[in-house]
């Protein structure tokens, strides 16, 4: 007997979402993000383009492009778990490619979020590996809920797979905007001396090689 998914290929037409599975949030977010790629995006600017493969909660519609009512952005809670994330293919933090930036800011408004660290995937159908398991289902939940939910929620609350620490997906679509500030509280160059200590803090928590 072929064994049941623990997260689906296609989520429920209905979604069982009750107080307890929606979190306030009003913390400082870190992002790290590209300014000289082909496709770099500001840092307070969500993509609309996707989904792109290998990413968990890209909610664009299928197929792959443009997707004006749906946008994602990927932002940590701490600065280390943020440079975990981007350079987790390689594991080496690489100060200079695509003149990357780290930024941190805090939310101009309380964001609602839906906690996938509670027991919510399980009440739908999944399991709480949503947040580590295969990334083509996750996506799919993405869209699901992004359709379902977009007009409550301003993204998820989950762990990151690299650190188990709290990271937040920001969502965005037409009838609900994430609360993203004009200006960023910090903002430095991977390269710069300002970034120097927490480049190092990261290294050494994480066992990345920087060059």
């Amino acid at each position: 007997m072929n064994e049941r998914p623990k997260v689906p290929l296609r989520p429920p037409e209905t979604f069982v979402t009750e107080a307890a599975h929606l979190r306030g949030f009003d913390s400082v977010l870190w992002r790290v993000f590209a300014t000289t790629s082909p496709h770099a995006l500001r840092w307070n600017e969500l993509r609309r383009f996707g989904p792109i493969a290998g990413m968990r909660f890209d909610p664009h519609k299928l197929p792959q492009g443009m997707d004006s009512q749906a946008g994602v952005m990927y932002a940590a809670t701490t600065p280390h778990t943020a440079l975990a994330e981007t350079f987790q293919a390689t594991r080496v933090i690489d100060r200079s490619l695509f003149g990357r930036e780290i930024v941190a800011w805090r939310p101009t408004r309380a964001l609602t979020l839906l906690d996938l660290t509670t027991n919510w995937p399980v009440l739908n159908g999944a399991a709480a590996s949503m947040m580590m398991d295969d990334k083509v289902a996750t996506a799919a939940w993405a869209r699901a809920i992004h359709s379902a939910m977009g007009g409550e929620i301003d993204g998820l609350f989950h762990h990151s797979s690299i650190t188990a620490e709290p990271v937040v997906t920001l969502f965005g679509g037409g009838r609900r905007e994430p609360g993203l500030p004009k200006r960023p509280e910090f903002s430095a160059p991977l390269g710069a001396a300002l970034a120097d200590e927490i480049v190092s803090q990261a290294s050494r928590r994480l066992g990345y090689r920087v060059v």
